[in-house]
């Protein structure tokens, strides 16, 4: 069998299949394909030292960059080892079309969006959104919904002091998302109501979102360090907790008290914004803030599945993306664990330091090398 790319060598961690092993990984196409006795192919890569992942996804990135001054364009992330992404409701129903059409469409990086409930989304750090009932525009959210169902995930609004009125904006958005058969993101910073009224309205499939917060009167943590039981329970109805990590939305304190109890995340998100992209010490790239999950003693393995297995299961594309089982779409991410220590800043301006670095080397999305280290080269 003739072959596109041949990777050998490399150390595969595929969580989706529970591997962790050196092997060879076959392109033809656009697709993975199992390597044949009798293959052959003119590009054969050596990733021998190199760790070959699914390609990463972020399920939390700000990516309407033509449209928003809070979004960041997104085939920037490629060259992060990022090639699918989720839109955590940068436009609204007023402008969702333009995004779609402008970046969903033409983008390498395969994208998949929360709509906000506010009309006009988050398009710029000086218009801020308003969650209320009495703003949402529900006949156009229909028809938005209608128009991308296949595109919308579901609705995105955030529960936080100064941006929603009340638990009543939930309320309203939970019953047009069972309505329509959609899920709902919900940001949980600085709450302007109970973190209890907001989780107890979650149900499987629905993102918490920004877990590790310590912004603002309550986190996941009671007085005593506690992950509170109202969380653990929403955790057991399937509601998936997104650590979506952004500049004012992680506690380097709360996730380590919550990791010592064995609440891990179950999706790793940077939360990139065009403030921070690829310079801050907060959420400089999705692989910035593996390392410290790594750190915090998680297995690589396990951080590897929050940002490839189970946001592919959440974007309703398993087997597609996220993993390198035969069939799914090809995009690949080859890296290099490198010692470096990296200094992490959290909401508390708290110093983090982080001894490793996942660097990349090549990617490939849908069969294409997007990106390669001047380095890092065909095989002889």
């Amino acid at each position: 069998m003739k072959l596109d790319f041949v990777i050998k060598n490399g150390r595969v961690v595929d969580p989706s299949r529970e591997i962790d092993q050196v092997m060879d990984i076959a392109i033809r196409g656009n697709h993975i394909v199992d390597l044949p006795d009798d293959w052959e192919c003119a590009r054969v890569i050596d990733a021998s030292g190199c760790y070959v992942f699914p390609g990463l996804i972020d399920y939390h990135a700000h990516v309407y960059g033509s449209g928003s001054n809070v979004g960041v364009h997104a085939d920037y992330l490629l060259a992060t080892g990022v090639t699918a992404a989720v839109d955590p409701g940068t436009a609204g129903s007023s402008n969702f079309g333009s995004f779609y059409g402008g970046t969903v469409v033409p983008s390498k990086v395969r994208i998949k969006s929360y709509l906000c409930m506010y009309g006009s989304g988050q398009i710029d750090y000086n218009i801020i959104e308003k969650f209320d009932r009495a703003e949402y525009r529900m006949d156009d959210i229909r028809r938005t919904v209608e128009a991308y169902r296949d595109n919308i995930l579901g609705f995105k609004l955030r529960m936080s002091k100064g941006v929603a009125t009340g638990i009543d904006a939930m309320d309203a958005t939970r019953e047009l998302a069972d309505e329509l058969g959609l899920g709902i993101c919900v940001h949980t910073s600085n709450p302007v109501t109970p973190l209890k009224e907001v989780a107890d309205r979650l149900k499987a499939g629905d993102i918490y979102c920004h877990c590790y917060h310590g912004w603002g009167d309550e986190t996941i943590l009671d007085d005593s360090g506690r992950v509170k039981d109202f969380v653990l329970a929403a955790r057991e109805r399937g509601v998936l907790m997104d650590a979506a990590n952004g500049r004012m939305n992680f506690s380097i304190r709360v996730c380590r008290k919550a990791l010592e109890q064995g609440f891990l995340p179950d999706i790793i998100a940077s939360d990139w914004l065009d403030d921070k992209y690829n310079m801050s010490n907060t959420a400089k790239s999705l692989t910035f803030v593996m390392a410290k999950y790594l750190e915090l003693g998680m297995p690589l393995a396990e951080v590897v599945r929050c940002v490839t297995e189970t946001p592919a299961k959440a974007m309703k594309m398993e087997g597609k993306i996220g993993t390198l089982q035969a069939g799914a779409y090809a995009d690949v991410a080859i890296f290099r664990m490198i010692d470096r220590t990296a200094v992490h800043r959290d909401c508390e301006n708290e110093v983090f330091k982080t001894h490793r670095l996942l660097v990349p080397q090549m990617v490939f999305v849908d069969g294409e090398p997007a990106f390669c280290q001047a380095d890092f080269a065909l095989m002889d």
